[in-house]
């Protein structure tokens, strides 16, 4: 199978199991897991293989559910008219983008949530942490969704040093590589 093969398929059968490379369209499992006297967890898996795809507190409060969890909303900024505030809407745009893709950034929403969406890529470039989904939608020449993209346009240019931009960039350049490649 050529490289463009590959690329039309796995898009068309949505985001693949990093593990065995099944499509997660119809495999993927979520299930609340209590260790011995830990917390409740909440773990999402792939059916076919088992590969552990997250693992995150679980929503207490109700009863177990069965099947997938609710999308989690991106939090409205505190203030919208802030160039923080128009960062994160803008962000809240290109995660809805990338849903009606069929993948869930899930960990770029709940960072998000927590530290708004300039604090969670200033601390994503700090700890050198690359979204998932950054080389899932490059791998789909869609590179204008990622979050990296969106950090070097020049409107956000007060939010973000010269080195935040140069290292985004970098990572944006070095996602469409293959491993070894």
């Amino acid at each position: 199978m050529t490289g463009d093969q590959a690329t039309s398929d796995s898009s068309a059968r949505g985001p693949i199991c990093p593990s065995c490379r099944e499509s997660l369209r119809g495999n993927l499992r979520q299930e609340q897991v209590v260790p011995q006297g830990g917390f409740a967890m909440a773990v999402t898996y792939c059916g076919a293989c088992g590969w552990t795809l997250d693992c995150v507190p679980a929503r207490t409060g109700g009863p177990m559910r069965h099947g997938p969890l609710p999308l989690e909303e991106v939090a409205a900024p505190a203030d919208e008219q802030a160039i923080e505030g128009q960062f994160q809407l803008r962000c809240r745009e290109l995660i809805g983008e990338i849903r009606s893709l069929g993948f869930d950034p899930n960990v770029w929403v709940a960072m998000t949530n927590d530290l708004g969406a300039a604090g969670a890529a200033r601390k994503l470039l700090a700890d050198h942490h690359e979204l998932v989904v950054t080389p899932w939608l490059v791998r789909r020449g869609r590179p204008e969704l990622t979050l990296e993209h969106e950090i070097g346009q020049p409107r956000w240019a007060a939010l973000f040093t010269d080195a935040e931009r140069d290292e985004a960039a970098l990572r944006l350049a070095r996602s469409g590589q293959t491993p070894g490649g």
